[in-house]
């Protein structure tokens, strides 16, 4: 069986590391995945330093990057041909897409082709009428987390959707000492520094503009040599928004910005405190890395945080968007030592029980084989 795995390519995130994972368990078992890339980028750095192969496949504009059903309906049918042929020239038995652009570009040209397609949501699903028609175009939907699993059309049977929780890599575990030294030389952070950590997109519903003025005010009212650093690549008008409001705050010296890192797991291993500060998350993978890694957990309350997270056993949340609440459960974690040992004791059980990659892998083979 071989199983083709298309990626834009211009991002690395909680998908890709996902895939990653099933990437590994397929090849143990004699199952053949292929990665297509649509654009060089972050994604083949990745592949590149893991010794991973790819094949380049360049088309025009992907579905969903122009506005309108009118604009989709358009970057399908240019792309439709090629495709199709790569398909069965490859002898692609089922694909498997991770990525709405993916998905709506990727679909139908496989079902025409009578290959089997995979549609991973990793995201809400708008209830509109494009999202209706969506369940024509795949033959199993697989969702992240019950916060996306219920934003599925109701048209979708219950035969054809299934509910996978992401796959982590619960054996590599970094010294946390170790990790916070090499950190600090390599963005020449104070040594004494209390460590407050974001890792992911630098887009708009990510919310970091959020973290940024509750760390401001976080700062200025305790008396804590304080740090955050900010690691992910995102949309270059978004980023520099953010850069203009922490010189506006005048924390420039207190924030580090990295770009997209190869290494996330060694990084969130050195952090003090991991926050997540979405409202709106979909699932919420670098939470489980940070339990994994045995870093303590801050989140927004809601979506799949509230899922991942039980409130003061696992991780600690606070209310959306309310600078006061997140002063004070950050605190719970600053102040209480043994409050912060109980907590990452507690995360590193749960998701050693909830997230192993064989269990996720034989989930999806399961789907693959029916």
């Amino acid at each position: 069986m071989k199983v083709l795995f298309p990626f834009v390519g211009d991002s690395v995130g909680g998908s890709h590391r996902s895939v990653l994972e099933l990437y590994f368990s397929l090849k143990k078992i004699g199952i053949t995945p292929v990665f297509v890339l649509h654009q060089a980028g972050p994604l083949s750095v990745l592949l590149d330093k893991l010794d991973i192969k790819y094949d380049y496949l360049f088309i025009k504009n992907l579905a969903g990057e122009s506005p309108g059903l009118v604009g989709i309906v358009l970057s399908i049918l240019l792309n439709f041909f090629k495709l199709s042929k790569f398909i069965r020239k490859n002898k692609i038995d089922i694909v498997h897409g991770n990525d709405l652009r993916v998905n709506l570009t990727w679909s139908l040209p496989t079902r025409l082709s009578n290959s089997v397609y995979i549609w991973h949501q990793r995201s809400l699903m708008s209830p509109s009428v494009l999202w209706k028609t969506s369940v024509l175009l795949a033959n199993h939907f697989i969702t992240i987390s019950e916060y996306v699993h219920q934003s599925l059309p109701s048209n979708i049977p219950e035969s054809k959707k299934t509910l996978i929780l992401n796959p982590f890599n619960i054996k590599n575990i970094y010294d946390r000492s170790v990790s916070r030294r090499w950190l600090n030389e390599l963005y020449d952070i104070p040594e004494n520094s209390i460590l407050l950590g974001y890792i992911g997109r630098l887009v708009d519903w990510k919310n970091v503009d959020f973290l940024i003025k509750c760390f401001a005010e976080y700062n200025k009212k305790r008396d804590i040599q304080f740090h955050l650093i900010i690691i992910g690549m995102g949309n270059s008008e978004y980023v520099d928004n953010l850069k203009q409001l922490i010189f506006k705050l005048g924390i420039e010296n207190i924030i580090t910005f990295t770009g997209f890192n190869v290494e996330p797991n060694r990084i969130i291993s050195s952090f003090d405190l991991m926050i997540a500060p979405s409202n709106e998350e979909p699932f919420g993978r670098t939470l489980v890395e940070a339990m994994i890694q045995k870093t303590p957990v801050l989140a927004a309350r809601g979506g799949g945080h509230s899922e991942i997270i039980e409130n003061e056993v696992t991780g600690v949340l606070y209310e959306h968007n309310n600078i006061d609440n997140f002063i004070t459960q950050c605190d719970k974690y600053i102040n209480n030592s043994k409050f912060m040992h109980r907590i990452i004791n507690n995360a590193s059980y749960s998701v050693n029980l909830k997230y192993s990659s064989r269990k996720h892998a034989e989930s999806i083979i399961k789907i693959y084989h029916q």
